[in-house]
């Protein structure tokens, strides 16, 4: 089963389409991914066995000529089920600049939603998961948990994690007086973010999310925008597509730092007046691309 990324959502409209699938185990949880990192839903294949694997790591599987490490989902995830693959469904993601492939029950349908539809994870009852789950989403009475595969997968493959970049501290003066807003959902990456920045000389002012950005947008200009797209209540491409209605591109740049880098989504970022696209974990690129926009033009 491939997923035609051709007929995604028009940019900027703060919906999007999710996967919903299903893990059975003491009962059915029903889960959700984003469909932007969501290359095809495939039966289990032959796997291979890798040594010294995190445990939840079945094997790895020939996808497409790319070897794919396969997750046990439900494992990582400390649910009590059955470990038989055979009938398993795998989810083949790409974000990060890598493929995945996790291990799950079934795969109901894909749902276009709003991103003010996701509900803080706090407002239900269920905290066994709440490390790894992003949001949650009711749909005709079913309560559907957006995941946080990037987590997941940077805890199983550290290679991933962002992790505090060296900065040219002999342009520190030079940034000292620029502001910066960041929006960006992930506590973790939004704290390394403003350490780097902050320590590199830039004043900046982090948000949760895109709508509190927008909102401080009404009281101060900053010099310069960082964004993911992926958040809760108001996504990135629709900050950007709001910032354009009033404010050009050599006003005020805006730069895209998201896991779901690829040419499509640059393109389409691009076309709504993002300055640039930064593919996470390359942190270390960000305060060199920021002082290109703010300091050395």
């Amino acid at each position: 089963m491939g997923l035609d990324h051709g007929i995604l959502l028009e940019s900027g409209t703060n919906e999007f389409e999710i996967v919903e699938f299903v893990i059975k185990a003491e009962r059915s949880f029903h889960f959700c991914i984003n469909v932007a990192k969501v290359r095809e839903v495939i039966r289990f294949p032959e796997v291979i066995h890798v040594p010294d694997a995190h445990e939840a790591v079945v094997g790895t599987a020939n996808i497409r000529q790319n070897l794919v490490p396969i997750i046990d989902l439900a494992h990582w995830l400390g649910l009590n089920k059955k470990v038989d693959y055979k009938d398993c469904k795998v989810i083949v993601t790409y974000f990060n600049n890598m493929s995945n492939g996790f291990l799950v029950d079934e795969v109901v349908r894909i749902h276009r939603i709003n991103w003010a539809d996701i509900k803080d994870y706090s407002a239900i009852t269920d905290f066994k998961m709440v490390e790894s789950v992003l949001g949650v989403i009711n749909i005709q009475g079913r309560m559907i948990q957006l995941l946080d595969f990037e987590s997941i997968v940077a805890e199983i493959n550290p290679q991933t994690k962002l992790i505090n970049s060296a900065i040219d501290m002999s342009l520190k003066e030079d940034r000292e007086g620029f502001k910066i807003f960041i929006a960006e959902d992930s506590p973790v990456i939004r704290r390394l973010l403003l350490q780097n920045l902050t320590r590199a000389g830039y004043t900046v002012r982090a948000f949760d999310n895109g709508a509190l950005l927008l909102n401080a947008l009404e009281k101060e200009l900053p010099h310069l925008i960082v964004t993911d797209l992926e958040m809760p209540v108001t996504s990135g491409d629709f900050v950007i597509r709001k910032v354009r209605e009033s404010i050009p591109i050599a006003a005020l740049p805006i730069i895209v730092f998201s896991s779901m880098q690829s040419e499509e989504n640059e393109r389409k970022m691009h076309a709504l007046g993002a300055n640039k696209f930064i593919g996470k974990p390359e942190l270390s690129l960000l305060v060199s691309i920021v002082d290109e926009y703010l300091i050395k033009r």
